[in-house]
């Protein structure tokens, strides 16, 4: 035991540029990348506000990516890389995963659920944000709980998280529902407002973005019982340990001193969303001493 753990503590200290012995040459793939280009590439979404989208003058802003360039602060001082560039990399419900797994891009800032098939490919940082499945459907619909789908057309991305959900909901509810794929949030809204289907079924996270972006806002509305348990994260790259680290500590950071929940409040609050009792759990869970 005592060996593992020197292994990997090894492992970690030489990505943070400590001498390690003869393992001085094992550095971690994004570390080495970051310290070769001076360049880290961020993932980011371009219209998942508040999270992740592209902001009027078409720059990379919202809440993760904010935590994100906080992270990429982190890696700077602790890699002794002041002038680290960040190379922006646009990602979709399809693409973001394949993009971190191959090492195209280096830290996802989307907000993807953390499941256990994805971490087959990719590993996750702490929680970020805890969504649950909803339903978001036009106010004359008629439709407020799961039960009234039932004969009605059900819109989901694919790749996501909600599909399998949702054949969970329509096995235990005895609905009859058809399912249809969309590529993307903006197309099941249009899906929507255009009465092509009755439902959006996605996490509730992505309403917010939508509503906004309708034409018609006040003629759109969330729906049904809050449906399972959505961590979100960001991907980075597997048998990364060392920037793992990185990213592990730096959020810690920021859960421990507040700053996490200012971020939040600052994104969230004209939503009126604050953070919640699921989230500040798991910010506690990981908020380790030094």
């Amino acid at each position: 035991m005592r060996r593992s753990v020197m292994t990997i503590c090894g492992a970690i200290c030489v990505g943070l540029g400590v001498s390690a012995g003869a393992m001085a040459q094992e550095v971690d793939s994004v570390v080495k990348k970051m310290r070769d280009s001076n360049t880290i590439t961020m993932g980011y979404r371009e219209t998942i506000l508040p999270t992740s989208y592209l902001d009027d003058n078409k720059k990379p802003a919202g809440y993760a990516v904010e935590m994100c360039l906080r992270i990429i602060e982190e890696a700077k001082k602790e890699l002794k890389l002041p002038d680290l560039k960040v190379n922006y990399v646009p990602v979709n419900i399809q693409t973001r995963q394949a993009l971190v797994a191959n090492g195209t891009v280096d830290i996802e800032c989307g907000g993807t659920v953390n499941t256990f098939a994805r971490n087959k490919q990719v590993d996750f940082s702490p929680v970020t944000y805890v969504a649950a499945s909803q339903l978001l459907v036009l106010k004359s619909s008629g439709i407020s709980k799961y039960e009234d789908l039932d004969g009605k057309v059900v819109v989901v991305a694919t790749g996501g998280s909600s599909e399998p959900e949702l054949k969970h909901i329509m096995q235990d509810k005895k609905l009859n529902i058809r399912v249809q794929n969309v590529d993307d949030h903006a197309a099941a809204l249009i899906a929507v407002e255009s009465r092509r289907a009755d439902a959006y079924f996605s996490d509730n996270a992505a309403f917010f973005s939508l509503i906004k972006q309708s034409k018609n806002p006040d003629s759109l509305t969330i729906v049904g019982d809050e449906y399972g348990y959505s961590p979100q994260g960001f991907m980075v790259p597997k048998n990364n340990p060392a920037f793992l680290w990185i990213v592990n500590h730096a959020m810690a950071q920021m859960f421990k001193s507040g700053e996490a929940e200012k971020i939040f409040d600052k994104w969230f609050g004209p939503f009126g969303v604050k953070v919640g009792p699921k989230l500040r759990a798991a910010w506690e869970t990981v908020s380790y001493a030094e």
